[in-house]
């Protein structure tokens, strides 16, 4: 709903939007008839109406979201070899919105580096865009984001000591993994029609929540990988240490 908000406050031009939701509806495993035009309708309702939000409720929402941040903190903290603990409620919560709203330009920005060749495709009038899309788009540029944002969010999210090498492995191994994520759902899809003569309009519904579980495993085994690193209990004689939180 946040980044819906956001989105159409951005792309408030209807010629614009209907470039970029016929774009967006061709990219999903849908069938021609089936589901397209409750999608369309629904993607258009969405985007028009959002921006209507005021900020109240944009900030109801971020409280709400950041339980999802609260949740990779969880993960971070359960894998830190020290067993050390986050700060207490209220400052973790505060962490945790805090977070949030970093998190969601970030997505935004992966997700339209990942897309902005499609996107260039859409509205070829945009220099810019044409821009972005040859230099910085494509699986390169969204990678290359990725492993950043997770270096530093591994980084703010342990309770312990964390070394830049280790944040970056743990962001690196999580970046691999969530490429091959997208990639076998691709395949998947592609191998299985999409399931939309199953699903109908639920397909792409159930395709984004399944790519999503997957996605926050990928975060989870991430933050092990650099927790394991930073112990190093292949080296004898090596201990785990700790630092400030």
């Amino acid at each position: 709903m946040l980044a819906v908000w956001v989105l159409s406050n951005v792309f408030d031009t209807p010629e614009f939007r209907n470039d970029l939701i016929n774009e967006l509806i061709d990219n999903l495993p849908l069938d021609e008839v089936a589901g397209r035009r409750e999608i369309s309708d629904l993607l258009n309702d969405l985007t028009r109406g959002a921006g209507g939000l005021g900020v109240a409720t944009a900030a109801i929402l971020l409280y709400s979201g950041s339980a999802a941040v609260g949740a990779i903190r969880h993960a971070v903290e359960t894998a830190n070899e020290t067993e050390r603990d986050g700060p207490p409620f209220p400052k973790n919560k505060a962490l945790d919105i805090l977070i949030t709203a970093v998190t969601l330009p970030v997505v935004l920005l992966m997700v339209g580096l990942g897309i902005s060749g499609q996107l260039d495709d859409a509205v070829a009038d945009s220099g810019l865009l044409s821009f972005i899309a040859g230099s910085l788009g494509g699986p390169i540029g969204s990678a290359a984001v990725g492993l950043l944002f997770f270096a530093w969010l591994f980084w703010v999210l342990n309770p312990g000591e964390t070394p830049g090498r280790s944040a970056l492995l743990g962001a690196g191994v999580t970046v691999v993994l969530g490429g091959l994520v997208i990639v076998g759902l691709r395949v998947w899809f592609g191998l299985t029609g999409g399931g939309s003569s199953v699903y109908g309009v639920l397909a792409g519904f159930l395709g984004t929540l399944l790519f999503l579980n997957l996605a926050s495993m990928a975060v989870v085994l991430g933050a092990h990988f650099a927790a394991t690193f930073r112990a190093r209990p292949w080296r004898n004689g090596d201990r785990p240490h700790g630092g400030v939180g």
